[in-house]
């Protein structure tokens, strides 16, 4: 009798479910991982179905109803997020979704061990790097966010995210497990990102630059340092970047490498 090996872990998935434990809950049902987030019902991946595979076109009907039945309808969860990590070469198109206003999005997982990071050629000389200390640093945070948002949602909706996803990145920063770092000139908060750990890996989030410091090299300046000062906690670190980003290009730069994949539809309303 052949003896099947077990599945490899999803670092991309695994590392994902990380934050929505801390204010959520994640179960397994059947088929699905179901994310909950009840305090912040306009997180889209915070109340979501994590698939084990790429959705069929001829299953939208029953992937909605059983989202309505294990996440939530409206008026309370008023969109519908799936998620699933993508096996092997798979590039299937799941166009039932997208015809009727599914967002599709296909990012890449890069991952980087202590051997594989490659330093910068040089770093800007007017920039600080340092770990964030107080409430200026989260205001900054949050005008950046606002600024960037541009009114692709709702600013109500927005902020209410916004606020969730604050506290829930200051309560893992309690709990010791991790942090929000930022880059400076002067007094001005010009990037940022943050750095959380579950089990032996390190996971960056959410790296963002002001667009009017795109291009400097600050990005590509903080990503390192971070991964530096993560490497004495964690054995891989994680990064998940859009496929046709050109993030992901400057992530290989410092060494990381695209180890999976994985897909993800959202609706919300017009």
């Amino acid at each position: 009798m052949k003896i099947q090996e077990e599945a490899k872990p999803h670092r991309g998935i695994q590392t994902e479910l990380m934050f929505n434990r801390v204010q959520g809950e994640v179960a397994r049902c059947g088929q699905y991982t179901v994310v909950r987030t009840p305090a912040t019902p306009d997180y889209y991946f915070g109340n979501l179905l994590v698939l084990e595979d790429a959705p069929r076109n001829q299953d939208r009907a029953q992937l909605e109803a059983d989202f309505a039945d294990l996440v939530g309808a409206p008026p309370l969860i008023k969109h519908r997020t799936f998620l699933w990590p993508v096996h092997d070469d798979a590039r299937a198109t799941p166009d039932a979704f997208i015809d009727t206003g599914y967002e599709f999005s296909q990012t890449a997982v890069l991952i980087a061990h202590a051997q594989d990071l490659i330093a910068p050629a040089q770093r800007p000389a007017e920039i600080v790097l340092r770990r964030y200390r107080d409430a200026a640093d989260w205001s900054a945070w949050q005008a950046l966010k606002l600024a960037d948002n541009a009114g692709r949602y709702p600013e109500a909706e927005f902020l209410r995210y916004l606020s969730g996803l604050q506290a829930m990145y200051q309560q893992m920063i309690a709990d010791h497990q991790g942090d929000w770092w930022g880059a400076f000139i002067g007094d001005t908060q010009v990037a940022n990102l943050g750095m959380f750990f579950t089990e032996d890996s390190g996971r960056f989030q959410a790296v963002f630059t002001a667009p009017a410091y795109r291009n400097r090299g600050i990005c590509r300046a903080l990503v390192h340092h971070v991964a530096e000062h993560s490497f004495r906690r964690a054995t891989r670190l994680v990064m998940v970047a859009d496929e046709s980003h050109h993030a992901a290009r400057l992530y290989e730069t410092l060494g990381f490498q695209r180890r999976e994949r994985m897909a993800s539809l959202c609706w919300w309303p017009a």
